[in-house]
């Protein structure tokens, strides 16, 4: 379930105040930028994925502007976050669109545990708790924040990457070795090298499979695996990596 489903019913719940509004694009990857630039990048992956998918899904602007006059009238605002490079991304995102807002910011921290990051990755129960840990953004942090967005990850391309140093941008290919180690020498349905890679993924950088099945496809394209049938993208072929 995504992150605005599991804290909504976290507030449902456990009696938790408010209205969850969200918007849903892995900001994690690919190009930061306007929609005309955005949206035509991640069309062919979600349509690799399902296809027509990305006719479902809006422009990050597009979302943002449906949810921003609620926010606008709102007395006060709480952003969900956690250590994942997914919710970094999000956290900057969102406070860089809120500069103007004069209330009062709060964040709801979610912290790792058992080396799963993420507030898409905890039950309910476990959100509602972190709630008690409520902390104000002071006008210096919202500052920064907005500025490391506005200033530095706008306009990137790549991989939002979650370090040990903070937040940094890195090539497409990052994950590629990963997906290579995860192809055997005989041929496999693809969904089980991305399953496993998925599940050796650093657990602040954990990226969907629509992202993984793309460069997958890329190293098939540059020879590096070799696939069986026309349609080995959506799972009715094989892989292998090259020998």
């Amino acid at each position: 379930m995504a992150a605005r489903g599991l804290v909504a019913q976290a507030c449902q719940h456990y009696d938790l105040a408010g209205t969850v509004l969200a918007v849903d694009d892995d900001l994690d990857v690919g190009p930061l930028t306007v929609d005309a630039t955005r949206t035509p990048w991640w069309t062919p992956l979600r349509d690799m994925y399902l296809d027509g998918l990305s006719a479902e899904i809006s422009g990050l602007e597009e979302q943002w502007r449906a949810i921003a006059p609620n926010l606008e009238a709102a007395n006060e605002i709480v952003i969900w976050s956690s250590d994942s490079s997914h919710d970094q991304t999000h956290l900057r995102f969102a406070t860089a669109k809120l500069e103007s807002y004069s209330g009062q910011i709060l964040s709801v921290h979610v912290p790792t545990a058992k080396e799963m990051t993420g507030v898409s990755h905890f039950y309910p129960s476990t959100l509602a708790a972190c709630a008690a840990n409520i902390v104000a953004l002071g006008e210096v942090e919202r500052d920064e924040l907005a500025r490391d967005y506005r200033d530095r990850l706008w306009g990137s391309e790549g991989v939002r990457y979650q370090t040990d140093d903070g937040l940094e941008v890195r090539d497409y290919s990052i994950f590629d070795q990963e997906i290579l180690d995860a192809c055997p020498r005989e041929f496999v349905n693809p969904a089980k090298v991305i399953g496993l890679s998925m599940s050796r993924l650093d657990y602040r950088n954990w990226v969907g499979d629509q992202f993984l099945r793309w460069r997958l496809r890329h190293l098939v394209e540059t020879g590096l695996v070799k696939a069986t049938g026309a349609r080995w993208f959506v799972d009715d072929c094989n892989v292998r990596v090259s020998r």
